[in-house]
């Protein structure tokens, strides 16, 4: 996995502190010290439920939940410790036991062989991963992992040679168990990081994934079920006390599973399994880098952003209607499409339908609507957007589909000509094809973005996805358009909305972000706060006031979960940043360094930082050594440019612009940069070229036309500014220096 995909896997975390436990207590101590003021207070344990639900408890115990953690003893621990080896990057593994002890030898910072004690199994299969007690509080999953299907040692990043020190090894941030893995293996998990001291206090009401975890606390449930009213009761007061029940709707279910199977960040620190699920999470939308273009799988996703992509998602479908919620088996057979055959009809099952003999590889349903892909190396999991396999768009955009997933040997026009001859030349409307345009071309399908956005008949999380692909190309033309999604009745929407209007101009966002501090759902809060904290109290409008400061201290909140990630810290920094505080951010950039030296974004704006302050030569050595850990890394190049101009070395300027334009060819603004160096190394030609092709890839941007026309004008070209003097005057019909500029060269071409 690359360093951006694992970033893209956090999950984050609350600094909160209570009643602390230890990492190494079982399920039962935990639960038995937890005091009425403990987090912990509502939840009972799973024990409380069995005795009224034998049959559900049946079904969880021993299911993956059942073992998503467990304590490494003889019942737990699947692999092999009878002192064996395994080799990975020419580095050894020696997996043995001691006494009642599970132990691995493996090589330490200096390679010298270490022994680490195992404190705990992570999952069942088809892998079982190990723990170990770094101290601090900290647990981390070891790198090696045991296949339960082969039943062997393998290595999780067997590319990869990860050194010590590094945030992706074994031993450092990217597999901390505390952050990385914990709230979604054990049940009202509490992270309890403390930032002063790196440590974790981290403790649980129950070890693994139990009842609660999904239903909800059930103190209330079991006291009342224990009460005299219990027997008069309705079976509705029986489920009042209780989250998630056989009857809470689609959205509530999903949203209890989608929890965790999700890819999404903490925005609170703390599950209340209330509210919406934007209230506590932060969805990753389906677009790359995490998908591919048309919003099929790519990296490790989950099961929400695919599934409510879905026409099954639309028609109502749930999570239960197709998978036992506790003993987490599939309700019926798929070799043989019984169970997609609950609700389709048997036109479906036949082969004028399927196009393979009945009972052969590839008749089944899921092999051409459910594509799967391989992640942790030995696990599979099936794409659920359920989509209708398109070979055509494959040819065009280079994506997976499922033909020639299979038909490997073949060409994606060979499926599709195949396609074609079975069912027609005509394929049906799909959102992924406007998406996968914008991916391309860019603004030019910005009016197909546009009509799917405001298509409510199309998913909601395709509509929220055409507005982040708005906003990667130019969302200064559709402010009138993202403004009215902020009302748009899905929060996945007004969230995307509020994200894009964040990063336009002060000018252009303060009012419709105003609108979105009192918004209903806390993830939309959070975007706005975020994107106004450049902002004082004195600049929001009177009746919002107190709105601005709520959301600001729900943003301060989400920079808070988040500080144990080098990405989490520089957003802190960012927000110091904004606020005024330089020092403050200084300090955020460093310690997200200290956590991962090779983090390169905040080495950039810590260089950034410098710069303000006058530190040109620290700022300078920042960049190059972001271009010595990665020589591809085009903002560094850009970066350096725009530093160096400052200094008035326009040769230096343009080289490094010129590097950083290979890199970033779509970068408009580098393109604005590298004009404005070379009209002053007095190179019109070559300004002229780099201004329009700014031009070109964002036309409605005023600076790179004004830039133009002065350029013009200096070469006393006046009749080739005037056009885009009138398109300033058109884009900005209230500027002065626009119309300033129109009348100026007007009148020059009239002497």
């Amino acid at each position: 996995m690359s360093r951006i995909t694992l970033l893209l896997f956090i999950v984050f975390f609350t600094a909160g502190v209570g009643i602390f436990y230890s990492c190494n207590q079982s399920k039962e101590k935990a639960k038995d010290t937890a005091g009425e003021t403990s987090p912990h207070a509502s939840f009972v344990g799973d024990e409380a439920c069995q005795s009224c639900h034998l049959d559900e408890f049946k079904g969880w115990k021993g299911s993956h939940h059942d073992y998503a953690m467990n304590e490494a003893n003889e019942t737990t621990v699947r692999g092999n410790f009878k002192d064996v080896t395994f080799t990975h990057n020419q580095k050894t593994y020696r997996f043995f036991r001691r006494d009642s002890l599970y132990m691995v030898e493996a090589p330490g910072s200096n390679d010298e062989s270490v022994r680490y004690q195992i404190s705990h199994t992570f999952g069942w299969e088809p892998l079982q991963q190990y723990l170990i007690d770094f101290d601090k509080g900290k647990l981390q999953a070891l790198n090696i992992a045991w296949d339960t299907e082969k039943k062997e040692w393998f290595a999780l990043n067997p590319d990869q040679d990860i050194s010590h020190g590094d945030w992706l090894h074994w031993s450092g941030g990217a597999m901390n168990w505390n952050t990385m893995c914990a709230d979604c293996h054990s049940t009202n998990l509490r992270q309890n990081y403390i930032a002063e001291a790196d440590s974790f206090h981290t403790n649980w009401s129950s070890m693994n994934v139990s009842c609660e975890a999904c239903h909800g606390p059930a103190k209330d449930h079991v006291t009342f079920m224990k009460s005299d009213e219990a027997a008069d009761a309705t079976i509705e007061r029986i489920r009042e006390d209780l989250q998630l029940t056989s009857k809470s709707g689609q959205m509530d279910q999903i949203n209890q599973c989608a929890q965790c199977h999700a890819l999404r960040e903490e925005v609170t620190g703390t599950y209340k399994h209330k509210g919406d699920f934007l209230d506590h999470y932060s969805v990753t939308l389906p677009h790359p880098e995490a998908y591919f273009p048309d919003g099929q799988i790519k990296d490790e996703v989950y099961v929400y952003g695919s599934f409510l992509q879905s026409k099954m998602f639309g028609k109502g479908i749930e999570c239960s209607d197709c998978h036992d919620p506790h003993s987490l088996e599939l309700k019926a057979n798929v070799t043989d499409n019984t169970l997609c055959m609950q609700c389709h009809e048997s036109q479906y099952d036949t082969y004028e339908h399927l196009r393979h003999s009945i009972g052969t590889e590839g008749s089944r349903c899921i092999d051409c609507h459910m594509m799967g892909r391989y992640y942790m190396e030995v696990d599979f999991r099936r794409d659920h957007s359920f989509r209708v396999p398109r070979p055509d768009l494959s040819a065009e955009f280079d994506t997976p589909n499922a033909c020639n997933n299979c038909h490997t040997e073949q060409s994606p026009e060979w499926a599709a000509n195949a396609i074609e001859q079975w069912y027609g030349p005509d394929r049906p409307n799909h959102f992924s094809e406007v998406l996968l345009k914008a991916n391309e071309e860019g603004r030019e399908v910005a009016t197909d973005l546009e009509a799917l956005i405001a298509d409510t008949s199309q998913p909601d999380i395709a509509r929220a996805t055409a507005i982040w692909y708005l906003g990667e190309w130019g969302a200064g033309r559709h402010v009138g358009l993202l403004t009215e999604m902020l009302n748009d009745e899905n929060p996945l929407v007004r969230t995307s909305a509020t994200r894009v209007l964040g990063n336009l101009p002060e000018e252009v966002k303060i009012n419709p972000l105003q609108e979105a501090l009192d918004d209903s759902v806390r993830s939309v809060r959070v975007a706005a706060a975020g994107g106004l904290t450049e902002f004082s109290i004195s600049d929001i409008s009177f009746p919002l006031k107190d709105h601005f400061k709520n959301a600001l201290q729900e943003y301060r909140q989400y920079l808070q979960v988040t500080q144990y990630f080098p990405q989490g810290l520089m957003n802190k920094g960012q927000f110091f940043e904004k606020r005024g505080k330089p020092e403050q951010a200084i300090m955020a950039y460093r310690d997200a360094l200290k956590k991962d030296s090779l983090f390169n974004p905040a080495r950039i704006n810590l260089a950034y930082l410098y710069n303000q302050q006058g530190n040109n030569d620290e700022a300078e050595q920042l960049l190059k050594t972001v271009i010595e850990i990665d020589s591809e890394y085009g903002p560094a190049y850009y970066s350096l440019g725009l530093l160096v101009a400052e200094e008035q070395r326009l040769e230096k300027a343009s080289s490094y612009f010129e590097e950083a334009a290979r890199l970033m060819p779509g970068h408009a603004r580098l393109h604005y940069n590298w004009a404005i160096s070379l009209q002053q190394l007095e190179r019109p030609e070559q300004a002229e070229q780099k201004y329009l092709e700014a031009i070109e890839i964002d036309p409605d941007h005023p600076d790179y036309r004004y830039g133009l026309c002065t350029l013009y004008i200096q070469q006393e070209q006046f009749q080739k500014a005037l056009s885009h003097a009138q398109k300033l005057a058109d884009l900005q019909p209230q500027s002065q220096r626009s119309t300033e500029l129109l009348n100026y060269l007007k009148q020059q071409i009239n002497e």
